[in-house]
């Protein structure tokens, strides 16, 4: 009898993992037109019945609405508005032959903000893999009960520098101590990882990796980067905060993002290509802008006076794609800005600056998912 009743459940542990379909549908292949910069409207919108579209051809304005919100622009103009904001796009939505085509940012923003479930999606050359399940998910206050703290490079990656040879490396490390401390502090039942507590280098994806095992214990946790900027010009200024996309928000952020990801290891290519294969989900993504929604108010709150926003911003960086679980990469200053590196370098400045943050997550645990 418990032979029988172990092989029964042995066959039903094989059934789930190779017939998917009781969990997901198949993976959906939509084709992109443009050198890979659209999406057919037509070909998307039967995948996602809760969209309703409307054109006013008038004026131009196309609305694309569900129950989660409406998302509008007008044909051939090069920005989106969503939720009152207003989005810059790579590429304008188009008109052609009757049928409406969609740019990748337009496409991504539709997963993110439009649908309620959780979409996998990978944008490739010419065409778009969707993984599309169909379980509802109950709305509730999303929990935080883990949070690993990377600080940006480390030994023999110092990252940027100021002219007097100060390194990012130690104001990313500085800072996250200070954040580990007064989350233990203020927060002991959450569990805090460190993905280095001292000037050592650690590859990008054995930072993801970090995270992950956390995923053992807990669901519910977060991946919070610390790094400072750079620019030729040192007038430069400001703070922002990133979320992983394909599709950067300017080509700033897809500069910053090359950046971030020069220093990997030549035995961890095989790796980072292997975590950049993997699908993206909306969800994941949607929880990662909310945490950068979150961060980014408290942290510009916290440091106003001192050093100005450039906004919550969007791009691929590999330390960020790694990661299973809503992500942020917080760029805090830049170091090639006199003033703002001598703020950085203050260690009153750099309280300041994990206070923000503690403050940022705990808006973000107190939002509805």
């Amino acid at each position: 009898m418990v032979q029988n009743h172990f092989l029964l459940q042995k066959k039903l542990i094989l059934f789930f993992i190779f017939c998917p379909f009781l969990v997901h549908a198949e993976t959906v292949k939509l084709p992109l037109f443009g050198k890979g910069h659209f999406v057919s409207y037509t070909e998307l919108s039967p995948l996602f019945p809760e969209l309703s579209s409307n054109h006013e051809k008038s004026t131009g304005i196309v609305k694309l609405q569900s129950a989660q919100g409406k998302l509008q622009f007008r044909l051939g103009a090069s920005f989106y508005v969503f939720d009152e904001k207003i989005i810059k796009v790579s590429k304008p939505a188009l008109l052609k032959n009757g049928d409406l085509y969609l740019s990748v940012d337009i496409f991504e923003s539709i997963l993110l903000n439009l649908i309620s479930y959780d979409v996998r999606y990978k944008i490739k050359e010419s065409e778009v893999l969707l993984d599309i399940p169909r379980e509802p998910i109950a709305k509730r206050n999303i929990n935080v009960k883990a949070i690993v703290i990377d600080a940006g490079h480390g030994g023999k990656d110092p990252g940027t520098s100021d002219a007097s040879g100060y390194f990012e490396k130690d104001v990313s490390l500085a800072v996250a101590k200070y954040v580990y401390l007064y989350l233990r502090k203020y927060y002991p039942e959450i569990r805090i990882h460190l993905t280095r507590k001292n000037d050592t280098f650690i590859e990008l994806e054995d930072r993801s990796k970090q995270a992950n095992s956390l995923l053992k214990d807990t669901r519910d946790s977060i991946f919070i980067s610390l790094h400072c900027n750079a620019s030729l010009n040192e007038k430069a200024s400001g703070f922002e905060v990133y979320y992983l996309s394909q599709t950067p928000s300017t080509e700033q952020a897809r500069e910053t993002a090359l950046i971030e990801n020069r220093y990997i290891g030549p035995h961890s290519q095989k790796i980072i290509s292997s975590i950049q294969s993997q699908m993206l989900s909306s969800l994941t993504q949607r929880r990662s802008k909310k945490l950068a929604i979150a961060i980014e108010e408290e942290f510009g709150k916290g440091v106003e006076s001192n050093i100005s926003s450039r906004g919550v911003k969007k791009a691929d960086f590999s330390v960020l794609r790694g990661s299973l679980m809503p992500a942020v990469l917080i760029e805090m200053g830049y170091l090639t800005n006199p003033e703002e590196s001598k703020l950085l370098k203050d260690k009153s400045f750099q309280k300041r600056i994990a206070r923000s943050i503690i403050k940022g997550i705990r808006g973000y645990a107190q939002t509805k998912d």
